[in-house]
């Protein structure tokens, strides 16, 4: 039979993972499900080379760092971890603990939930050329997570918008050379000075082109053809042409929704009693849409949900008492 859980939070970013942590921290046996292949959410793909200045604690941290910190907090209290899973229903059992069904018919059995998915889940719209096929999960890559894996190599990234432009500043750091592959003739969502010190780096800009074709052996690349003709030789491939976003399936779930958000209570419970939400999912007069501010949501929606299972515990605990002799 599945096991049961104290808590189960759906959504593995920074916010998923540090209400994982603050579950092991109430002493609640918890699961984190992740709709993608590894954990860290939006900030692992799109700001891991980016310093973020605006966290507690850190003066200026990458994106890949912290995410790499607050997965290594959560995993220190032993959570149960499934990836590449998406809830597709949730149905509250006549015990009031919940099923949850995922899209590959898995079950999740649960006593609370705690939603931190975000918005909704995404994909990456993928490159599709002549010979990409062969060389997709290899050396074509939609986020630029571990930067010196680009070390003294050839890359180039296809994009038309500042995260794009931001790919290719970090890669000029390591990359023996970098091309950027712009299909228009500007550059969208970004500022003046993004695109100055583009112009001024040792990217290759190119304009108004499209990679035609991907050429190598059949397992490494070799190099790149665009529309006019041109061939470069090209090691890897970074690709952010746009998001294909999934609609989320909060409604589906029987949770209430405004402008698809969750709103919640003060304490971050749902109209379902047992399920709550923090983070970008949420919304409240005055919410924020920070990183800290997903990480208070998280350890008020875990307060809520231990009081829920055990009406007698306290409200809050401190760390110094937790761990006073560590």
């Amino acid at each position: 039979m599945n096991e049961t859980f104290d808590v189960t939070v759906i959504g593995g970013g920074t916010t998923g993972l540090y209400t994982a942590f603050y579950c092991g921290m109430r002493d609640m046996k918890t699961k984190v499900i992740e709709y993608q292949p590894h954990l860290g959410g939006k900030v692992s793909f799109f700001y891991p080379e980016k310093k973020l200045y605006d966290v507690g604690g850190f003066p200026g941290v990458t994106g890949e760092d912290l995410v790499a910190n607050v997965e290594e907090q959560a995993l220190s209290i032993q959570p149960a971890i499934v990836t590449g899973e998406k809830i597709e229903s949730i149905e509250k059992l006549q015990n009031d603990t919940f099923a949850l069904t995922s899209t590959n018919g898995e079950k999740h059995f649960s006593k609370t939930i705690i939603v931190a998915s975000g918005l909704g889940s995404f994909d990456m719209q993928p490159l599709q050329v002549k010979g990409s096929d062969a060389y997709e999960g290899k050396h074509i890559h939609y986020t630029i997570q571990q930067l010196n894996q680009y070390a003294g190599k050839k890359t180039a990234v296809v994009s038309d918008s500042r995260v794009g432009i931001d790919w290719a500043l970090a890669l000029e750091k390591v990359a023996s050379e970098v091309h950027i592959i712009n299909h228009g003739s500007d550059f969208k969502s970004v500022y003046e000075q993004d695109v100055e010190k583009l112009e001024q780096s040792s990217v290759y800009i190119h304009r108004n082109s499209k990679v035609t074709e991907l050429t190598g052996s059949s397992t490494e690349l070799k190099g790149m053809t665009l529309n006019d003709g041109q061939e470069i030789a090209v090691d890897d491939i970074l690709v952010y042409e746009g998001l294909k976003i999934d609609k989320s399936l909060y409604d589906q779930w029987g949770l209430s929704t405004d402008k698809g958000r969750i709103p919640v209570e003060s304490d971050m419970s749902t109209n379902i009693k047992g399920i709550y939400a923090a983070g970008d999912a949420v919304v409240y007069p005055h919410k924020t849409m920070l990183i800290g501010s997903g990480f208070s949501e998280a350890m008020t929606a875990v307060n809520g949900a231990k009081k829920h299972i055990d009406p007698k515990a306290k409200s809050q605990v401190y760390s110094t008492v937790i761990y006073k002799h560590s």
